[in-house]
């Protein structure tokens, strides 16, 4: 929104410089994007450049047939010679002077010229030259009234500064000259002025039901509708200072009429609109949802077609207007219209905003409307109206008015607790500043030893609805800067859940391990679920849907986070990265019969291209289940589970190459991990290999030992390795071998890796030879030769045992 501070001054004027202003508004919660300087150039005392005058003469220039020499009184004793080339000019006619030196828009200072011989001491000025309109016919003629030598800024808008706001949706108050005064108001003390909505005296003939009837066959759509009939109109020009202040405002002048109506919707924020009566066929007036297809040529010239869901404005046989949204170039008002009907209206906010949005077409109008104006605010804006009407185009108005859908007349009222108000804002606010405030805020307070109680006027009713709105606001206007700069008391020590503990440390164990984090979209396309080849009848296809979804590719909410990561992969490789590692920790979303959804949070990983890339010792390593196996187990070993692979058969993983991941003494699985097939990656454009983990964090969580793990000692003194050679069955794992050594001897065995395997023609053909490397160590001391023969002794014991291994 575009805030003239010159009009603004009329209701408040703070005194401020515009920065001070603007920085004060900014505290109070509305954010000043931009200040514009509009016209006449302000600085450097350059508004005492420009006078009013009067032409004492006119008289044809000796040397040009379209020059005339004036005499012009400036109040300086005797009058200033100016050269003007305006057809018309004449003696006696009060006008605008720029003096030499005077800088005017966009131009170099005014210099004194000779033109065609005959010396000028400044500029009789145009409306275009001062840029307070495109007429540059002529120049301007001002009123009589006026004293020569007087400043031309105090008779016209001449200078003007603009503020550029960013407000919030919950505003629509702010969108209008009123609404920002009573800002400014509240936030600086200064007066506010009166807002004059006084009626005009009906002097037109008849009543209004003589010349026009109102059907509302949709009051949803339209909880009221006001509309006047005035006659005897005469549409021209509108005045330069109502011109000065719309154009300030960002809107282009047409006419007395319509500016009037646009004046009127800045000035209170309601719209309105003027019909031509003569031009409606028939005196009906309908307020109806349009028919599908039915068609309107609007203002701009533009045939919008319509539907059911819009609601429209029609006469007897057509709409006249596109509710909300922009009237019809049928009905609207030129310069022969003599008779109008004025409409101010409230329309549903959310039917308003689609309408415009599916006919490509948001006006200053909807802007306002999308945002659920008052029904109180019509009756306003047409008695303002109404009274410019007659001001200013000579209009005579009918008596009465229709009026369908009064307002509600419900005062809305909410406590205020005192110490509520301190304890949330985190300063002290006695009860009387913020009555006082509150107040200047146009809220009626009863003010109580420990509350007040607050009715909120009709403007506020759909953003202050309960105690906490009230604070946001005597918190802003007080301002947020004074609170006081002291760390809160501690009450309490706030620690992680389990979870979040759980997340954080899979999150950092899978950056360790070589995996980047990627968070993708929650709303995906329903074709996922083909893409990942599940069954017709896979629950996993029953998900929750968007109302309104932005596009055909975010229509539904995840069931799987593998998607997301393969798209990932898949851009990554677009962009010259063939192999990645990637990881995101969030949720999945399941319908429930109640409407809601359960919200199952998951690990997700995926490894594609080569695991590892070629070296001149080794060629490249292979991405595979066995790799997916690996990041799982070490991914899991931080919640101090041990996990076993299970068969799995899950349709978007390799038929073979997949696992269900089951913990210990746990019945439901905590992650799957898999290869994943071939057409579910060239369905999303992914070059294989690729691997995928996938672990179940609530699952995982109740796997999980409750009790802590003990601290370890970080080795300090040397370490001891004694390597084995094992022959054992071809079908012993080295896990369960690892997994036995380890046992049997703790405490000294701190560490049990493989580092070779051997098959062939040394061993049996039933047989395998496994080498293993025992780390020894106590954290305290240093062991003894005899302390690492028993150790080494019991593993080799305990291996012969358990899996009939023996030495070589």
């Amino acid at each position: 929104m575009r805030l003239p501070l010159e009009w603004l001054r009329e209701y408040v004027d703070p005194g401020l410089a515009t920065e001070t202003l603007a920085e004060t508004l900014i505290q109070s919660g509305t954010i000043v994007e931009d200040v514009h300087q509009l016209r006449v150039p302000a600085a450097d005392g350059n508004l005492d450049s420009f006078r009013v005058g009067k032409v004492v003469s006119a008289e044809q220039h000796p040397n040009a047939d379209r020059l005339r020499v004036c005499q012009v009184d400036l109040g300086e004793g005797r009058p200033r010679q100016i050269v003007c080339g305006a057809p018309n000019v004449a003696a006696g006619q009060t006008v605008g002077v720029a003096l030499p030196g005077a800088r005017l828009p966009g131009k170099e200072p005014l210099g004194t010229a000779t033109l065609r011989g005959v010396e000028s001491s400044g500029m009789i000025l145009s409306a275009r030259e001062l840029e307070l309109g495109d007429d540059h016919s002529g120049i301007m003629v001002l009123a009589d009234d006026l004293a020569p030598g007087s400043p031309l800024g105090t008779a016209l808008p001449i200078s003007e500064t603009v503020l550029e706001l960013e407000l919030t949706s919950n505003r629509p108050d702010c969108m209008a000259i009123y609404g920002m005064a009573r800002e400014v108001h509240a936030a600086t003390g200064a007066p506010l002025a009166d807002l004059d909505a006084s009626e005009p005296e009906a002097t037109g003939a008849g009543e209004v039901s003589d010349y026009a009837r109102l059907s509302v066959e949709a009051p949803d759509l339209c909880p009221r509708y006001m509309a006047r009939v005035l006659t005897d109109v005469t549409v021209g020009p509108s005045p330069a200072w109502m011109q000065a202040r719309i154009e300030a405002a960002g809107m282009r002048a047409i006419n007395n009429v319509v500016d009037i109506t646009n004046y009127v919707m800045l000035l209170t924020g309601q719209p309105l609109h003027a019909f031509d009566l003569d031009r409606m066929a028939g005196p009906a007036v309908v307020v109806r949802r349009a028919t599908r297809g039915e068609k309107v040529t609007t203002l701009d010239g533009q045939e919008r077609v319509l539907d059911t869901s819009m609601l429209a404005i029609c006469d007897a046989e057509r709409p006249a207007v596109i509710a909300g949204v922009m009237g019809a170039e049928d009905v609207e008002v030129t310069a022969g219209t003599t008779r109008l009907l004025l409409e101010a209206a409230t329309f549903d906010g959310p039917t308003t905003l689609n309408t415009a949005l599916s006919l490509g077409l948001r006006s200053e109008s909807s802007a306002r409307f999308e945002k659920r104006l008052p029904v109180e605010l019509p009756a306003r804006a047409m008695a303002i109206a109404s009274r410019l009407l007659v001001e200013l185009c000579g209009a005579r108005l009918v008596p009465g008015t229709l009026d369908v859908g009064e307002s509600s007349g419900e005062a809305t009222s909410v406590r205020l607790r005192h110490a509520r108000l301190g304890a949330v804002l985190g300063m002290p606010v006695s009860p009387q500043r913020s009555a006082e405030i509150l107040r200047r805020l146009d809220f009626g307070v009863t003010e109580g030893p420990d509350e007040h109680l607050v009715e909120v006027p009709f403007e506020r009713r759909n953003d202050v609805t309960r105690e906490a709105d009230l604070i946001e606001e005597v918190g802003r206007i007080q301002g947020f800067t004074a609170l006081p700069e002291l760390l809160p008391a501690v009450v309490g020590r706030g620690r992680r859940t389990p979870a979040q503990a759980l997340r954080d440390r899979l999150g950092r164990r899978a950056a360790d391990l070589g995996l980047s984090e990627a968070v993708t979209y929650h709303f995906v396309p329903e074709a996922d679920a083909d893409r990942l080849m599940m069954a017709p009848d896979d629950p996993r296809r029953v998900v929750v849907r968007l109302a309104n979804p932005l596009s055909d590719e975010m229509a539904v909410m995840r069931r799987s986070m593998l998607p997301g990561l393969l798209r990932a992969a898949a851009s990554n490789q677009a962009h010259q990265r063939p192999n990645g590692r990637l990881f995101e920790i969030g949720r999945t979303y399941a319908p429930r019969e109640d409407g809601l959804a359960d919200e199952p949070e998951f690990f997700a990983g995926l490894v594609f291209g080569q695991a590892a890339a070629s070296h001149w010792r080794a060629p490249a390593a292979t991405t595979d289940i066995h790799l997916a196996l690996g990041l799982a187990e070490a991914l899991v070993a931080t919640t101090g589970c041990a996990i076993a692979p299970h068969d799995n058969s899950a349709p978007y993983f390799h038929p073979v190459r997949q696992a269900r991941l089951m913990a210990e003494d746990h019945d439901r699985p905590v992650g799957w991990v898999g290869e994943v097939h071939p057409l579910v990656l060239r369905a999303f454009d992914v070059a294989g290999p690729a691997a995928a983990i996938v672990l179940d964090l609530g699952s995982l969580l109740d796997a999980a030992p409750t009790a802590p793990t003990g601290f370890v000692d970080i080795i300090s003194v040397p370490v001891s390795t004694r390597d084995l050679a094992l022959v054992v069955d071809k079908t012993v794992r080295a896990a369960d071998l690892i997994a036995t050594a380890r046992a049997a001897g703790a405490p000294l065995v701190r560490q049990v890796e493989l580092f070779d395997r051997y098959v062939g023609d040394q061993v049996a053909p039933d047989k395998a030879s496994i080498a293993l490397r025992l780390t020894l160590a106590d954290p305290g001391r240093t062991l003894t030769d005899e302390e690492i023969a028993a150790g080494v002794a019991a593993v080799v014991e305990a291996l012969a045992a358990t899996h009939a291994a023996q030495l070589r």
